[in-house]
């Protein structure tokens, strides 16, 4: 039987925005958010996946964990013990 460790290794972005007292709401469709999404999400996606290939031992797969994927990113990543 082979022996397995595992651990977990969280990082959580919580998003927010702060307006005028003058707003009037999320009239404009979350437009803070949307920008996220289209900017600095895509960034930070690779910039992980960059990371993960660094050390050829590690291997990353993306994971999704029934999630919302517009706001969750899950990989999995093995190591493996002997080069190959």
């Amino acid at each position: 039987m082979t022996h397995r460790e595992e651990k977990t290794f969280t990082i959580s972005l919580h998003l927010s925005a702060e307006f005028d007292d003058d707003y009037a709401g999320d009239d404009d469709g979350f437009a803070w958010h949307e920008r996220f999404q289209q900017t600095i999400r895509p960034a930070l996606v690779a910039a992980v996946h960059d990371a993960l290939r660094r050390d050829p031992r590690f291997r990353a797969v993306a994971a999704p964990r029934g999630r919302d994927p517009e706001s969750a990113v899950d990989f999995d990543l093995s190591y493996a013990a002997k080069p190959g």
